[in-house]
C-alpha cells in the first residue's frame, strides 16, 4: 500500500472515528433527552391511569349507592336498618368503604360499621341532585364520596345516602401501580396521604411532605410540576398535579413517579447498542474504504508513479500506460503527465537534431516543432545562437579572405623585393668590375704618365659611363627603399589582419564555450585560426625587422653611392683638367687610388647588404607562401560551416 493511501485511510479513519464519537455522543445526548422525556411521559400515563381508576371507583361507589337506595328508603320510613346493614356488607369492596343514611333533616339514621366520617354535607342530595368526588372535610383527610337522594317509590324524598371510600386504602394505589408500572401517591395538602413507595424496610412512606419548591408550584400555585426528585434516596422522574374536591377546592395533589434506575439501565443498554453499532459501522466503513481506495486511488497513483519514474529516469520514449484511468482529477493528471512526457520527448529529439547539425558545422538548422510556455526561450536561444554564429562566421570568412589577399600581396611584394635585390646585386657586381677597371687604369696612368692625355680622355669617357651606372645604382636603391616601404605597409596590414583574426578567434572561442558541447568543433577551428593569426603576426614582425634592416642598409648604400658619384665628378674634373695638370698626375693618381679603395670598401658593404636583403626576401617569400597556404586552409575549414 502506498504512503498516500495509508495517509488517506488514516485520515478517513480518524474522521470516521471522530464522526462516530460525535454521532454516538449526540445520539446518547438525544437518547438521554428522549429517555428523560419518555420517562416523564410515562409518569403522565401513571397520572392518567390514576385519574381513570378514580373515575372507576366513583362509578363503583355510585352503583353501590344505587343498590342500597331502595333498602335505605324502607329503613328511613320504618326505622329498621338491619336489612340495610346486610345489603351493605354484601356490596362493599374494601374495609375503607363506608355508607351513611340521613333523613330529610340531615340527621344520621344509619352508618356502616367502622365509618370514620364525622362531618358531611347532603344539602345537594336533599335538593334532589347527585354529587360525587373527593372530599377533605368529612373527618378523614381524603375520601371519595358519592351522595345521592333517597326517594320512596322514586317520588317522595325521604333522606340521602352517602357512599364513600377512605383514600388511605393502599390496595387501590397498588392496582394503579400494577397497571402503569409507576409509583403513585395521593397528597392531602403537601403531605403524603397514601402511596405505593416503600422505604428500605418495606414500610409505605406516608406522612412526609413534598419539597418546598414543588409545594410552591403545585399547592400554592395550583400548577403542574414535571421533572426529577429524590425520593427515599433514589432519583425519580416525577409529575405532580393539583387535586380538587367535589366543590372545586384544591385539597392536595396526584403524584406519579418512575425510578431513574430503570432509565439508567435502559440508557446503559442503549449506550452499549449505540457503541457496538458505531464500532461496527466504523469497521465496515474502514474495510469498504480500504477496498475503495485500493481500487480508485492506490492503483491510479501506482500507475502515475510509473509514468513519473520514467520521466525522472529520462525514459521519455516509453509507451503509454495500459491502465484505464477514470475521468476524475487523478485520471486527468495522469493523462496530462503522459502528454507532458510526449512533449518533452519531442523537444529533446528536436534539440538533439539541431545540436547534431551544429556538430556537423551546419548552423542553419532551425527547430522543427513549435515550442510553448517556458520552452519558447529555448527556441529564442537557438535563434540567437544562429544569428550570432552567422555574424561571427561571416566575419571570420571575410577576415580569412583578407588574410589570404594580404598574404598574396605580401608574396607578390616579396617576389618584387627578390627581383629588385637580384638586379641590385648585378648592378653592384658591374660597379665592382668598373671600379677594378678604374683602379687598373689609375695604375696604368701612374706608370704611363706619358700617355696621360689619351688615358685621361678615355678615363673621362669611362667616368661618364660609371657616373651613369652610379646614378642607375642610386635609382635602384631608391626603388628598393620604396619597395621596402611598401612591403612594410603590407606587413603592417598583415599584422592588423592577424590582430583582428586573433580577436575574432577569441570571440569565436567564447561563443563556442557558451554553446557547450555543441561548440567544441568550432572551438577547435577558432583555436587553429588564433594560431594562424599568431604565426602570421610573428612572420610579419620578422619580415618587418628584416625590411627595416634592408632599408637602413640601402640608405647607407645610397649615401656611399652619392659619395662615389661626387668622387666620380671630381675624377671627371681631374680628367678634364689632365692636360693642364699633367704635372700633378701622380698626386691625383694617389688620391684616386685612395678613393677607389674607399669605393671598393663601400661596394663590398653594399654587396653584403644586398645579399642579406636577398636572404630576407627569400625568407619573406617562404613565410608569405606559408601564410597563404594557412589562409587557404582556414578558408576551406570555414567554408564547411553553414550559417
Amino acid at each position: 500500500m502506498s504512503k498516500i493511501s495509508r495517509k488517506i485511510i488514516f485520515t478517513v479513519i480518524v474522521m470516521l472515528l471522530t464522526l462516530t464519537v460525535i454521532i454516538i455522543s449526540v445520539s446518547l445526548v438525544m437518547s438521554k433527552k428522549q429517555t428523560d422525556e419518555l420517562m416523564t411521559e410515562h409518569t403522565v400515563i401513571g397520572i392518567h391511569i390514576l385519574e381513570n381508576d378514580m373515575t372507576v371507583e366513583e362509578e363503583r361507589l355510585g352503583r353501590a349507592a344505587d343498590s342500597i337506595v331502595q333498602g335505605a328508603a324502607a329503613a328511613a320510613l320504618s326505622g329498621n336498618t338491619r336489612n340495610l346493614e346486610t345489603s351493605w356488607n354484601e356490596i362493599k369492596s374494601t374495609d375503607n368503604d363506608f355508607a351513611i343514611l340521613t333523613d330529610t333533616d340531615g340527621n344520621v339514621l344509619w352508618q356502616s360499621e367502622g365509618c370514620k366520617i364525622t362531618s358531611y354535607d347532603v344539602s345537594a342530595a336533599l335538593a334532589g341532585d347527585v354529587k360525587s368526588g373527593i372530599s377533605a372535610n368529612c373527618g378523614v383527610q381524603l375520601a371519595l364520596e358519592y351522595i345521592t337522594p333517597v326517594k320512596y317509590n322514586n317520588s317522595t324524598l325521604v333522606g340521602a345516602v352517602i357512599v364513600g371510600m377512605d383514600l388511605a386504602e393502599p390496595s387501590y394505589l397498588d392496582n394503579v401501580k400494577a397497571q402503569s408500572d409507576t409509583e403513585v401517591t395521593l397528597f392531602a395538602g403537601p403531605t403524603r396521604y397514601s402511596t405505593t413507595i416503600v422505604d428500605k424496610n418495606g414500610d409505605r412512606v406516608v406522612g412526609t411532605d413534598m419539597t418546598d419548591n414543588v409545594k410552591s408550584i403545585v399547592i400554592d400555585g395550583g400548577e403542574e410540576y414535571k421533572g426529577k426528585a429524590v425520593i427515599v434516596g433514589q432519583e425519580h422522574y416525577v409529575i405532580y398535579q393539583p387535586m380538587y374536591d367535589m366543590d372545586g377546592k384544591l385539597v392536595g395533589a396526584y403524584f406519579a413517579g418512575l425510578s431513574a434506575a430503570s432509565s439508567n439501565a435502559l440508557f446503559r443498554n442503549m449506550l452499549i447498542i449505540v457503541i457496538v453499532m458505531g464500532v461496527a459501522v466504523m469497521v465496515i466503513s474502514s474495510i469498504l474504504l480500504f477496498l475503495l481506495i485500493r481500487k480508485m486511488i492506490e492503483k491510479p497513483i501506482t500507475e502515475v508513479n510509473k509514468i513519473a519514474d520514467d520521466m525522472c529516469s529520462g525514459n521519455l520514449g516509453t509507451p503509454d500506460s495500459s491502465f484505464t484511468f477514470s475521468d476524475d482529477e487523478m485520471g486527468m493528471f495522469a493523462k496530462r503527465l503522459e502528454v507532458t512526457k510526449k512533449t518533452l520527448n519531442t523537444y529533446i529529439n528536436d534539440i538533439s537534431d539541431i545540436l547534431a547539425h551544429m556538430g556537423d558545422g551546419d548552423f542553419t538548422h532551425t527547430p522543427a516543432v513549435e515550442y510553448i510556455g517556458d520552452f519558447i526561450r529555448i527556441n529564442d536561444s537557438f535563434k540567437k545562437i544562429n544569428k550570432n554564429l552567422h555574424g561571427i562566421i561571416q566575419n571570420i570568412i571575410l577576415s580569412a579572405n583578407e588574410v589570404m589577399s594580404g598574404a598574396e600581396q605580401m608574396e607578390s611584394g616579396s617576389q618584387t623585393l627578390a627581383d629588385g635585390t637580384t638586379t641590385q646585386a648585378a648592378a653592384i657586381e658591374q660597379l665592382s668590375s668598373s671600379i677594378s677597371d678604374i683602379s687598373s687604369q689609375i695604375t696604368n696612368t701612374a706608370n704611363n704618365a706619358g700617355t696621360a692625355n689619351e688615358l685621361s680622355l678615355r678615363t673621362s669617357e669611362k667616368i661618364s659611363v660609371q657616373d651613369n651606372e652610379i646614378k642607375n645604382m642610386i635609382s635602384a636603391m631608391n626603388d628598393i627603399q620604396q619597395h621596402s616601404q611598401e612591403i612594410s605597409k603590407i606587413i603592417g596590414t598583415i599584422e592588423d589582419i592577424a590582430f583582428q583574426t586573433n580577436i575574432l578567434a577569441l570571440n569565436a572561442a567564447v561563443e563556442a564555450a557558451r554553446a557547450g558541447d555543441a561548440g567544441k568543433g568550432f572551438a577547435v577551428v577558432a583555436d587553429e585560426v588564433r594560431n594562424l593569426a599568431a604565426k602570421s603576426s610573428e612572420a610579419a614582425q620578422s619580415t618587418n625587422a628584416l625590411i627595416t634592416a634592408t632599408v637602413n642598409a640601402v640608405e647607407n648604400g645610397s649615401r656611399i653611392a652619392e659619395a662615389t658619384a661626387e668622387s666620380m665628378k671630381s675624377v671627371k674634373n681631374f680628367a678634364e683638367q689632365t692636360n693642364d695638370l699633367i704635372t700633378q698626375i701622380s698626386q691625383a693618381s694617389a688620391t684616386q687610388s685612395e678613393a677607389v679603395h674607399q669605393v671598393t670598401a663601400g661596394i663590398d658593404q653594399i654587396s653584403g647588404v644586398v645579399q642579406m636583403n636577398s636572404a630576407t626576401a627569400e625568407q619573406s617569400a617562404a613565410s608569405c607562401e606559408t601564410l597563404s597556404s594557412m589562409s587557404r586552409e582556414l578558408k576551406n575549414q570555414i567554408s564547411k560551416l553553414k550559417a
